[in-house]
């Protein structure tokens, strides 16, 4: 079970690698970050703009076993994995 506790666009201090796609966000760039309790354990994460679109488009979320980092930039996990 996943409890969402943040969720925001913000501006990178410094590096961060997207949870999507895998890909480094550069400092000074926009990310959504999201801070969370997944089966009991803490959990941070930072996304390109485009990716979060497209999780929101594939409906997916922790509880749905999707692997982070995984996924093409900006593609749903349907478009990434046909």
């Amino acid at each position: 079970m996943s409890v969402e506790l943040t969720s925001k666009q913000v501006k990178c201090r410094k590096k961060h690698r997207c949870d999507w796609c895998g890909e480094v966000i550069e400092a000074s760039y926009e990310a959504h970050y999201r801070t969370g309790i997944h089966d009991g354990e803490f959990f941070t994460e930072y996304m390109h703009p485009e990716c979060w679109d497209a999780l929101g488009k594939s409906d997916l979320g922790y509880d749905d076993n999707y692997y982070p980092m995984d996924q093409q930039r900006g593609k749903t996990y349907d478009e990434s994995h046909t």
